[in-house]
Protein backbone atom coordinates (compact mmCIF):
# COMPACT_ATOMS: atom_id res chain seq x y z
CA UNK A 1 0.00 0.00 0.00
CA UNK A 2 1.24 3.27 -0.64
CA UNK A 3 0.24 6.48 1.54
CA UNK A 4 1.02 10.10 -0.56
CA UNK A 5 2.05 13.14 1.27
CA UNK A 6 -0.71 15.21 2.19
CA UNK A 7 -2.78 12.49 3.14
CA UNK A 8 -4.51 12.70 7.02
CA UNK A 9 -3.76 9.38 8.74
CA UNK A 10 -4.84 8.02 12.25
CA UNK A 11 -2.04 6.69 13.92
CA UNK A 12 -1.01 3.97 16.27
CA UNK A 13 -1.70 5.24 19.53
CA UNK A 14 -4.75 6.88 18.58
CA UNK A 15 -3.18 10.49 17.49
CA UNK A 16 -3.60 11.85 13.48
CA UNK A 17 -1.17 13.10 11.70
CA UNK A 18 -0.23 14.30 8.16
CA UNK A 19 2.05 11.96 5.68
CA UNK A 20 4.85 14.57 4.68
CA UNK A 21 7.28 14.51 2.13
CA UNK A 22 10.64 13.37 2.55
CA UNK A 23 14.20 13.59 1.27
CA UNK A 24 15.24 10.05 2.26
CA UNK A 25 12.73 7.18 0.54
CA UNK A 26 12.74 3.89 3.26
CA UNK A 27 10.79 1.38 1.76
CA UNK A 28 7.56 0.63 3.47
CA UNK A 29 7.81 3.85 5.78
CA UNK A 30 6.12 7.37 5.71
CA UNK A 31 7.47 10.29 7.50
CA UNK A 32 4.55 11.38 9.67
CA UNK A 33 4.02 14.57 11.30
CA UNK A 34 1.53 14.78 14.14
CA UNK A 35 -0.18 17.69 15.82
CA UNK A 36 2.51 19.06 18.39
CA UNK A 37 4.61 19.39 15.59
CA UNK A 38 6.76 16.44 15.86
CA UNK A 39 7.79 14.27 13.26
CA UNK A 40 8.10 10.50 13.02
CA UNK A 41 8.59 7.35 10.91
CA UNK A 42 5.92 4.87 11.04
CA UNK A 43 5.34 1.68 8.99
CA UNK A 44 2.64 1.94 6.16
CA UNK A 45 0.83 -0.49 7.69
CA UNK A 46 0.35 0.96 10.66
CA UNK A 47 -1.44 4.23 9.38
CA UNK A 48 -5.03 4.59 8.70
CA UNK A 49 -5.91 7.00 5.71
CA UNK A 50 -8.49 9.12 6.47
CA UNK A 51 -10.87 11.87 5.43
CA UNK A 52 -11.24 15.13 7.17
CA UNK A 53 -14.93 15.88 7.52
CA UNK A 54 -16.01 19.60 7.03
CA UNK A 55 -17.01 21.10 9.98
CA UNK A 56 -15.61 18.01 12.24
Amino acid sequence: MTILPGTPVKLPNGRDGVVIPSSRITPGRVLVKVKTGRRRWFRVDECIPFMHQAGA
